[in-house]
């Protein structure tokens, strides 16, 4: 008996000062009583994501098909690209008869040009020699 007398009047204690709390509570945030004047902090928010700094530029529209074009393969050296092109290249005659590939091979210009800088004479040349082969579309380097 006395266990539960002990608990009852604890809960009754307990709402009392929960009561009282709310009611303190309320007073302190009663819009009346805070000043006009009053403003509420301005926070500054750093991103993880961090700035874009990749200048956007409009690409080249897709061709609507491969037929009758000519498609150069590009070969910087990478990751297995001498035996994916070429396998690509075949894969394209079969679907498209007419297709005209230009093998890596007579494209030498891309090696150079992989140094990694956005702008490189280099860069310049490997276009140049695109152009010269009459390229619709390029396959670059492959496999990762």
């Amino acid at each position: 008996m006395k266990k539960q007398a002990v608990s009852v009047r604890l809960k009754v204690i307990f709402v009392f000062c929960l009561l009282i709390t709310l009611v303190i509570g309320g007073c302190k945030t009663d819009p009346a009583a805070v000043p006009k004047t009053s403003v509420e902090p301005v926070y500054s928010v750093v991103s993880p994501l961090g700035d874009s700094t990749v200048k956007m530029i409009t690409m080249v529209p897709r061709l609507n098909t491969l037929a009758d074009k000519t498609v150069c393969m590009v070969w910087n050296h990478a990751f297995k690209a001498d035996i994916t092109l070429p396998a690509i290249g075949e894969a394209l005659k079969n679907q498209y008869p007419d297709i005209r590939i230009v093998p890596y091979t007579e494209i030498d210009a891309a090696i150079r040009a992989a140094g990694g800088q956005i702008s490189s004479p280099e860069a310049g040349t490997l276009q140049t020699v695109l152009k010269e082969k009459g390229c619709n579309a390029v396959i670059s380097g492959n496999g990762g």
